[in-house]
This record gives C-alpha cells, sequence and structure tokens, in this order.
C-alpha cells in the first residue's frame, strides 16, 4: 500500500514538473507589448500624473433611463452604446481610455459592491510581487501547499509539496483555486485588501478564499482603478507590473471574444476586467452583470467606438 502510494505521488510530482516547464517556456516565448500612456507617463515621480475625478454615481441625473446612472464627465456617445447593449440586465461598467483620463465612461443600474470571486486573482497577484519589490518575498521563493489550500476535485498539486511562485501563478490563471489558496495566505488577505486601497479602491475587500463561492467584493470602477494602476506603474514598479499583465495575457473571456489585439484580462461568472490594445488605442474595460449573454456585444460596441473616435 505504502509504495502504491509513493508511485502516486511520484507521478503527479512528474506531471507537475513537466506542466511546470512547459508554462516557463510560454512566457519565455510570449511577447509582452505594453504601450506607454501618451498623457500619463510613468515616471519616478508619480504624483503629478493626471488622476481620474471620481465622484459617486447620481441617483437619476444624467441617466440613459430611469434605471441606469451616469457618471458626470462621461462620454455620451460611448455610455449610450454600452446602455444599448446590456438593455435588460442589471450591470456596471467602467471604460477607460489610458492615452487620455478625461475620455471614460462609467455607468450602473447600481453603485453597490457586488460578490466576487476569480476576478480577484488579480489583486492577489499585484500583492505578491509588491512584496517581492519590497524585498519581503524572494523571487524564487518556495510555497508548501497544505490541507487547507486543496480544493475538492483538484489534483495538479498534491498537499506537503512545494512550488514556486512562477508556477502558482500560471496555475492559479488557469483556474487552480488550490494555487490561489495558496498564494492568497502567502500574500496575506489582510496585505491583498491594503493593496485594494493603494490603487484608490473604496469597495473592494477579499474575505474569504476559492474554496468558497464567494472570495469577496468589488465592483467594476474599483476594478477600472486597479486596471489603471497596474498599466501605468502607480502601486508596482514596470517590471513586477509587467509580470502582472504577462499573467493575465492570453486568458479568453466572452468580454474581448470579438475583440482583435492585445489583451490582458481576467474574469469570473459576473466579473470581467480586460486592458485591450487595439488599432493603436489602450483602453481597460471593467464590467458585472447578472448575466454574461450581453458581454460579448459590449466589448465589440466599447471597441469600436474606440476605433471611429479620437
Amino acid at each position: 500500500m505504502k509504495n502504491k502510494r509513493l508511485i502516486r505521488v511520484l507521478i503527479a510530482s512528474l506531471f507537475a514538473f513537466m506542466l511546470y516547464s512547459f508554462n516557463l517556456r510560454q512566457v519565455k516565448k510570449a511577447k509582452l507589448e505594453v504601450i506607454e500612456p501618451r498623457s500619463a507617463r510613468v515616471a519616478k515621480n508619480q504624483k503629478k500624473e493626471p488622476k481620474i475625478k471620481t465622484k459617486k454615481l447620481p441617483n437619476k441625473s444624467e441617466s440613459i433611463d430611469k434605471d441606469v446612472a451616469i457618471e458626470k464627465g462621461s462620454q455620451k456617445q460611448l455610455a449610450s452604446k454600452i446602455a444599448k447593449n446590456m438593455k435588460a440586465s442589471s450591470y456596471q461598467v467602467a471604460v477607460q481610455d489610458l492615452n487620455n483620463s478625461s475620455r471614460y465612461a462609467r455607468l450602473a443600474t447600481a453603485s453597490e459592491a457586488k460578490y466576487a470571486s476569480g476576478v480577484l486573482r488579480i489583486l492577489i497577484l499585484a500583492t505578491i510581487y509588491k512584496q517581492e519589490q519590497r524585498g519581503k518575498i524572494h523571487p524564487r521563493a518556495n510555497i508548501k501547499i497544505k490541507k487547507a489550500d486543496r480544493v475538492k476535485g483538484e489534483k495538479l498539486l498534491q498537499k506537503n509539496m512545494q512550488y514556486g511562485i512562477a508556477y502558482l501563478r500560471q496555475a492559479m490563471m488557469h483556474g487552480n483555486k488550490t494555487a490561489a489558496n495558496a498564494l492568497l495566505r502567502k500574500a496575506g488577505r489582510s496585505n491583498v485588501n491594503k493593496v485594494a486601497k493603494e490603487f484608490g479602491t473604496s469597495q473592494t475587500e477579499i474575505t474569504g478564499n476559492f474554496s468558497q463561492k464567494v472570495v469577496g467584493k468589488t465592483t467594476a470602477k474599483d476594478l477600472d482603478l486597479i486596471l489603471k494602476g497596474i498599466y501605468q506603474g502607480r502601486v508596482l514598479n514596470r517590471q513586477h507590473a509587467q509580470i502582472v499583465l504577462m499573467a493575465m495575457h492570453g486568458s479568453h473571456t466572452k468580454l474581448t471574444s470579438q475583440i482583435s489585439g492585445t489583451i490582458y484580462s481576467v474574469g469570473d461568472s459576473h466579473f470581467t476586467a480586460a486592458i485591450v490594445q487595439s488599432n493603436g488605442h489602450s483602453y481597460c474595460i471593467s464590467s458585472w452583470t447578472d448575466s454574461q449573454k450581453n458581454l460579448a456585444g459590449l466589448g465589440k460596441a466599447v471597441n469600436t467606438w474606440f476605433e471611429h473616435s479620437r
């Protein structure tokens, strides 16, 4: 019995090593293209960067219809396209031109934070690499998988075995919840929530782990701030921000399914967040919706607006 158990562990370890090697080769081959914003350059003195004015959504002023509130300053034509596409859904949508801080649209049927799960992986990555940036985590550190990390039904990661952060990052972004739990434990929930606030969020918090249906809560507006902050290197330096973006590169979501270009995205069953670089335009789009049926159309509508606007 012991010999059979040992053989199973050895086979699992070999499989994990092969997958790790494959992911490393894929990362080395991948080409990261980050286009710097023209009107918001990343510089050492980041206090001079223009900030987006963020005000609370009005109740019914500036609304397209009685159920949708638009934030003051939003591009009216863009907001109209979004509302038309999202009709008959409950939603939050935030779009930001990364080359021009005054070009945005933020609208919603409700402004309160919504329950989130997989989309919050972006905050875990940001926290891990913020700690690495500050020397609190070694770049080649290993994390031992604990019993509490394991998610029922997942077999990739074995209890009491150690895995590198890069490997766990790749596993997490491919949907492995055990890897997400291990990285969350390493980062520390309170540290993750602190980093969320450093991005300027006000309604984002992780309260559980990935063994549960609900990991925490956020809003499309908060995700917009996180994406913009990562892209412009406001919390992470350029090196570590690029690692986070690279981890998001290649993910497939309904929101970006009809968009061509370079896309960095993350999402779950209700939230989606993406940075898009297409035909010379760079923008981020974040959404929450009670149904994903309109997401592909939303992404296409927003991308079309950028292609035909100046």
